[in-house]
């Protein structure tokens, strides 16, 4: 194989371009860096289940009116972006080892799965974990899936790449945030938030039809994408900051300031150093080739951020809410410290450092920007405290 065949080859496999149900092997149900697309084995008095107790399901073919759908948005969609993600997320679980620690067995089991999606899974739950794969001689179970429930048709989901993005989004910072105690349900929402803003604003076309339409999808997504556009989870009725800690338990709150991290041209597309990639492209992407360029603007800042995420959870440090986040992001890329706390301060008005922040003039909110710039400098430099304000 000629050099230029190599590279192409390392190129697609990092940037998980590849994908399909994937390939057999050991007990899992194929390749990490791959997506499989079930659905409910259909029976008489409800859904049948393997002796092991868990629920029975079926592959579907690409062309099936149940799956075609995600095969087309996992494609050319900005999903298929999201999924890529979670593969990084399952390879760092994978592969990452801080200080002498690893992720749990079980947690590198799962990571070590396709990411499974079930098409009309009974119940209300967005995800679940264990499935039995019928066979041409019994089931087979596969208690390590990780799967992702979707509506029974996805395409009656006319904001359908929203949708994706949110709960692929969820699965992977649930992977990455994995701790023996509860999960950081602020957290990874936010971070399910973030991701689905994103997926509106996407184009993968020339004219209207080049993103979801500003009418499609729940009210629920549509003010979702307002509220975090316009920063409305920072301030009350009253335009006031709100408390401290009402920013911290919200995790639209959280969703704003990771929208605007990934957006920052100074943040999302940096370039960080070589070690913080390690975990994604080792062995995957030949010398002198960069790996901020094969990843492209947008995963670039989720493998810094994963990295930074999963470094603090193996530390012994798992964060719990948005400030947590940022302040291990710091810690892993200092060279962007200044400007991440800077947009976290801006964000929230101040109000997690100074108690009642800083509130906005009416109608010019540009002459509270030295002052919290002022604010955000003194955050970056150590002399004050990100979360200041709760204890005062």
């Amino acid at each position: 194989m000629n050099h230029s065949n190599a590279t192409r080859l390392a190129l697609v496999a990092a940037s998980g371009a590849v994908l399909g149900l994937g390939c057999h092997r050991d007990a899992t149900l194929g390749l990490p860096d791959a997506f499989a697309v079930y659905a409910p084995i259909e029976a008489a008095g409800g859904s049948p289940r393997s002796a092991a107790g868990l629920a029975l399901v079926s592959s579907l073919a690409p062309d099936d009116p149940r799956a075609a759908p995600l095969y087309r948005e996992l494609a050319i969609g900005f999903a298929g972006e999201v999924l890529r993600t979670d593969y990084l997320a399952k390879q760092l679980v994978r592969d990452a080892l801080i200080a002498g620690h690893r992720y749990p067995d079980a947690a590198r089991a799962a990571a070590a799965e396709p990411t499974a999606f079930v098409v009309g899974a009974p119940g209300s739950e967005k995800a679940g974990r264990g499935l039995a794969l019928k066979g041409m001689f019994g089931a087979a179970d596969h208690p390590n899936v990780n799967w992702i429930a979707l509506d029974r048709y996805p395409d009656h989901d006319n904001a359908l790449p929203q949708t994706l993005a949110g709960l692929i989004g969820q699965a992977a910072a649930a992977r990455v945030a994995g701790t023996d105690g509860p999960p950081p349900a602020t957290l990874l929402e936010g971070y399910a938030r973030a991701l689905e803003v994103i997926a509106r604003e996407w184009r993968v076309g020339e004219g209207a039809n080049g993103a979801i339409s500003p009418a499609a999808g729940t009210r629920e997504q549509r003010d979702l994408f307002a509220a975090i556009r316009e920063n409305r989870y920072a301030v009350g009725p009253d335009g006031a900051p709100r408390p401290p800690a009402q920013l911290l338990a919200d995790p639209g709150l959280a969703a704003t300031v990771l929208y605007r991290l990934v957006q920052s041209k100074s943040v999302g597309r940096k370039v960080a150093p070589p070690e913080v990639y390690a975990p994604f492209v080792t062995d995957r992407i030949p010398p002198g080739i960069s790996p901020a360029a094969v990843l492209g603007p947008f995963r670039n800042f989720q493998a810094k951020l994963l990295s930074a995420w999963g470094r603090a959870v193996l530390e012994g440090h798992p964060p719990r809410d948005i400030v947590d986040l940022v302040e291990a992001y710091a810690r892993a890329l200092p060279a962007e410290r200044p400007e991440v706390f800077r947009i976290f301060v801006i964000t929230t008005y101040g109000a997690t450092v100074r108690p009642g922040g800083v509130r906005l003039p009416p109608g010019d909110a540009g002459a509270a920007l030295p002052e919290l710039t002022a604010l955000a400098a003194q955050v970056a430099a150590g002399k004050l405290s990100a979360r200041a304000a709760l204890s005062q």
